[in-house]
């Protein structure tokens, strides 16, 4: 049977089928299908390029079939000696926002060329018709293959094991797109090429010779590029994320990222190939270049056309993206000013997301489409939605800066199943919030919600003022405690008058059991459950309290200030109307704790909190006045601090925290432990 979506990737012919193989009709190659996976794969079949050893990789992926997907990674994460950028790489989606920028149409086909672990595909494939996911590596595809029946089960995938012959697996004129994501850089080193065996001379003449000639690694970044372009359409487009060669980490901060030597990215090829040979006994392959380097390599090839964003503080670990040479109709970036000048120039970011195409692309981009369907819902004129800055954030989501109109504007973008939950709990909140009189001057203004072609975005009014913790850096902590006082204090304006409940049925399981019960499927506390219930159970169980509205994450960070006054809120994702507000004091305090001492973790602020002589004068007094608010005796301080604790933890496990076994062991159980030993030798 002909498969017309594939091709020899030996000759470019066409390739036929049956039930255990393919086969070229042009040159009789054959190819095996091995667990469902086309192996096109040429020259380098037993290739293996992973941190975790191949047997230890196989038996991994065989039981993440049969467990939770965050017991596989924790399990992942044992194995490369918990490396926070393996954990970027397997679970941060938000590291993936510049899918936004892509003109995908509504059946887009696109490979995702050295897929790895298959967490790029697993984000851009909800927003594409079909996703090709090609990788050296097998084991890799048969982990991704895994992560896809968990995340993906309604999306079109197929998974390809190749790149190493000298056509991809394609015929032309194949895909609206074509991702590289920390790819491009790494094409041209094969050992294979330089190294011959023999002597040690023999390898250092073998290794400086690579330099010159087809061998050379720029002209092999051509070739495949130039392949790339033979399988992309007209109209398609080549996404890159790369790190750029003068960024100005390079400039003494830290080791060129893919040689490790010192400075070797800003030397001239040849020297920088004459350094690593003499340190690093091999020659210098791994190509990146500045934001002229780039346009020209991609020119040189046909790629005439080019968009490029700074991606800092990478493309892994990503945190904003940065329009550098864009088309400025939706854009419109302020500008630099202060040190931000050299650190987000154009020359010195430290890496690039670069979207190139032949033709120019048709269509609008995502974020484009989004902006449209925001000007639609709110019946603005024609395209008076711009976008001035695009972050990123530790929770799965982007945040937009911009102006609908003249009104200031946020657009949230989540790009998981937590953050969706979340980013639609907040708009549904500050819906609610539009109707209930002194909330409603402190809380953003939902403006427009949907989705277009897989993403969904939530609109709203940015609030004025900068974060709390800006003014900390200028302003007393006691005179930020009384705004925050006296902003409480508004939120819960009624509440002295409402009569106190007992804290006991529906309402105890809602706040200490249900919280408990989550850290106990996740975090090995089993063990302590039974003592951990008793703990609450006798602290809490029963007391008389009032409740009210509670923000769920009331921290420096989303709470906003202008000339000493807080001017509003952000993020009610985790909002409950009928909490305990004390809670959100606790929630400001410790989150004061952590950012005025750097370095300090959740481990550290909790005993700190929950030890009331500990605390300033200024600190007593304001947690008096919101236990009395809420009918309750400062007596019970360190109960309710141990009930902030289990709350927030429990919350910040859909945020990631799941997946991170050093966290859990030090927040959830470290903590945990403490808390119960405290309470054995206090003997209450």
């Amino acid at each position: 049977m002909p498969q017309n979506d594939l091709a020899c990737p030996r000759c470019a012919g066409a390739i036929v089928a049956d039930d255990t193989a393919l086969e070229c009709d042009a040159c009789g190659a054959t190819y095996p299908i091995r667990d469902g996976i086309v192996d096109f794969r040429c020259h380098r079949r037993d290739y293996y390029f992973n941190p975790i050893p191949r047997e230890a990789m196989d038996e991994l992926t065989r039981e993440a079939r049969h467990l939770p997907w965050a017991d596989t990674v924790r399990r992942f994460l044992r194995g490369v000696g918990q490396n926070p950028d393996w954990l970027d790489n397997l679970i941060a989606d938000g590291r993936y926002a510049w899918k936004l920028l892509l003109r995908l149409p509504p059946n887009a086909r696109v490979l995702d060329l050295g897929c790895g672990l298959g967490n790029l595909t697993k984000n851009i494939a909800p927003s594409a018709g079909r996703v090709y996911a090609l990788d050296l590596t097998f084991e890799r595809l048969k982990f991704a293959r895994v992560r896809f029946e968990h995340f993906n089960p309604d999306d079109d995938i197929r998974l390809l094991a190749g790149g190493d012959g000298p056509f991809l697996p394609f015929p032309d004129g194949s895909f609206d797109c074509v991702a590289l994501s920390g790819v491009l850089e790494w094409v041209a080193d094969d050992q294979g090429v330089w190294d011959r065996g023999g002597s040690r001379l023999g390898k250092a003449m073998g290794a400086f010779l690579s330099f010159f000639g087809a061998a050379n690694p720029r002209k092999t970044q051509l070739r495949f590029l130039s392949e790339i372009r033979r399988v992309l359409k007209p109209s398609g487009q080549l996404f890159i994320a790369i790190e750029n060669r003068l960024s100005y980490r390079y400039f003494g901060g830290r080791r060129d990222h893919h040689s490790g030597l010192w400075f070797a990215s800003l030397l001239p090829r040849f020297l920088a190939n004459l350094y690593s040979i003499a340190v690093a006994r091999r020659p210098y392959r791994t190509y990146t270049y500045s934001i002229s380097g780039y346009r020209r390599l991609l020119s040189a090839v046909g790629f005439s056309n080019h968009e490029i964003y700074g991606l800092t503080p990478g493309y892994t670990h990503l945190a904003e993206l940065i329009p550098l040479q864009i088309d400025k109709r939706l854009w419109q970036p302020p500008k630099l000013q202060g040190h931000q000048q050299f650190r987000r120039h154009s020359h010195f970011v430290p890496a690039y997301g670069i979207i190139a195409s032949p033709q120019g692309s048709t269509g609008l981009s995502l974020a484009e489409q989004v902006a449209a369907a925001i000007e639609s819902q709110l019946d603005l004129e024609e395209k008076s939605v711009s976008f001035t800055h695009f972050y990123t954030t530790g929770k799965g989501k982007g945040v937009i800066s911009g102006c609908a109109g003249h009104r200031p504007m946020v657009v949230k973008l989540p790009f998981n199943a937590s953050a969706a939950a979340g980013a639609e709990r907040n708009h549904r909140f500050l819906k609610q919030a539009e109707q209930m009189g002194t909330l409603r001057e402190l809380t953003p203004q939902a403006l427009a919600a949907g989705e277009v072609q897989g993403v969904s975005y939530y609109a709203e009014t940015r609030v004025e003022g900068c974060p709390l913790r800006t003014a900390l850096g200028r302003s007393s902590h006691s005179d930020c405690l009384q705004a925050v006082s006296s902003f409480l204090q508004a939120l819960n304006s009624g509440l002295q008058a409402r009569v106190p409940e007992a804290l006991s049925g529906e309402f105890y399981q809602r706040q200490v059991l249900i919280p408990l019960e989550q850290l106990a499927r996740v975090s090995d506390i089993s063990v302590f459950m039974e003592e951990a219930q008793a703990y609450f159970r006798e602290r809490l169980y029963g007391l008389k309290v009032r409740r009210g509205l509670v923000h769920g994450d009331f921290s420096t960070r989303n709470i906003f200030m202008r000339d000493a006054r807080i001017t509003g809120v952000i993020d009610w994702d985790n909002a409950d109307l009928l909490g305990i507000p004390v809670l959100d004091a606790l929630n400001y305090l410790e989150s004061t704790y952590r950012y005025l001492n750097p370095g300090i973790s959740l481990a550290q602020t909790i005993p700190l909190l929950s030890h009331w002589d500990h605390l300033t004068e200024k600190e007593q007094q304001f947690l008096e006045g919101s236990y009395y608010c809420c009918g309750l005796d400062p007596s019970h301080h360190a109960a309710f601090v141990s009930l902030y604790w289990l709350r927030h933890v429990a919350q910040q496990l859909d945020e990631g925290l799941v997946y991170d076994a050093p966290a859990l062991g030090e927040r959830v159980r470290g903590v945990l432990k403490g808390l119960l030993q405290s309470h054995s030798q206090s003997g209450s």
